[in-house]
């Protein structure tokens, strides 16, 4: 019993139904009909995997911050809020950007496998067909600093315990809101 209430046993399940969930939302939404994406199955073990790779880096943010503003001297510093703001910063200009990357390889992986028809897909070949600038345009400059730095600056206001499952709902108000968009 005790591995169904291990933090990252439930980090994985938690991304793995919710992140999936966001993607079928977001796809429904801009096909306007009830869309399953290939390789769900996939995309579900890949989504859990990144939530627990989240939770983890998460606690280590927090952890970290906690610590360098707790002998920080001013109280302004020290205030919840700067706690939340910097944590959420620090994490979505160093974490963030290598986190959305992988996220687009294994995306781009899964896309390509489906496609291929039995083809080997190499690392060089996913790499070849990764839109880099769209990468840079979209997440680098559009979605962390108007999207994942406020919404995880919400994120690091909440109780540790809520922060994980809070992130994960986070991933389908991104999917709807981009869906939108599309």
């Amino acid at each position: 019993m005790a591995f169904f209430t291990n933090h990252y046993v439930l980090s994985f399940i938690k991304f793995a139904i919710l992140a999936t969930f966001g993607e079928i939302l977001a796809l429904s939404i801009k096909n306007k009909k009830l869309t399953i994406p290939h390789s769900v199955g996939y995309r579900m073990l890949i989504w859990g995997l990144l939530g627990v790779w989240i939770a983890f880096m998460m606690g280590v943010f927090a952890d970290a911050m906690g610590m360098k503003l707790a002998k920080a001297s001013s109280t302004i510093m020290k205030s919840t809020f700067m706690f939340a703001f910097l944590t959420s910063l620090v994490m979505n200009f160093t974490f963030g950007p290598v986190f959305m990357v992988l996220h687009k390889h294994t995306d781009t992986y899964l896309d390509l496998k489906y496609n291929s028809k039995g083809e080997k897909i190499t690392l060089k070949k996913v790499c070849d067909n990764v839109d880099y600038y769209a990468y840079a345009k979209n997440v680098l400059i559009g979605t962390i600093p108007t999207f994942w730095i406020p919404a995880h600056t919400i994120t690091f206001l909440l109780p540790g315990e809520f922060r994980v499952v809070f992130a994960a709902l986070l991933s389908i108000c991104l999917g709807v809101i981009l869906s939108f968009k599309s």
